[in-house]
């Protein structure tokens, strides 16, 4: 059975469609995304890992730690802070729930920065390597070109 597509229509509807957003790019979403990865590790590694909400109760504040019986929780503001500072944020959060000695809270720190930037596409954009990416054209003359 051949597939019969009527390419004027795929062509009107490329000419009127808009970019759509990225959802991953969203603060909120890169800081659950985050949060999650972290959370991931700490069951991992051994370590205890905080609860994370935004923003803070505090308007003047960027970062506040709450402990209690049930454990800890560090809110930090996402909103107008470049997203680096809500990663160094986050990660200072669990280093300091973790009470760690200043060595130890050193590979902690450096865990916690590689799993950050590992945690997702969208999740640290600005730390990363741009992609290669390859473009393969609709084949001309039995050939298919590639740039």
């Amino acid at each position: 059975m051949e597939n019969n597509i009527d390419r004027s229509v795929l062509s009107s509807a490329d000419a009127h469609s808009r970019p759509v957003s990225n959802i991953e790019s969203a603060p909120s979403v890169r800081f659950s995304m985050v949060a999650q990865a972290f959370g991931h590790l700490g069951a991992q590694a051994g370590f205890a890992v905080p609860g994370f909400r935004s923003p803070p109760r505090s308007r003047q504040t960027d970062r506040a730690i709450r402990r209690n019986s049930s454990g800890s929780v560090v809110a930090v503001r996402i909103k107008d802070r470049p997203f680096e500072a809500v990663i160094a944020d986050m990660i200072e959060g669990v280093v300091v729930c973790n009470g760690l000695p200043g060595p130890r809270s050193g590979e902690l720190r450096d865990l916690l920065w590689r799993t950050a930037i590992q945690a997702g596409p969208g999740v640290a954009p600005e730390l990363r390597h741009k992609p290669t990416a390859v473009v393969h054209r609709l084949p001309v003359n039995g050939k298919v070109e590639a740039a």
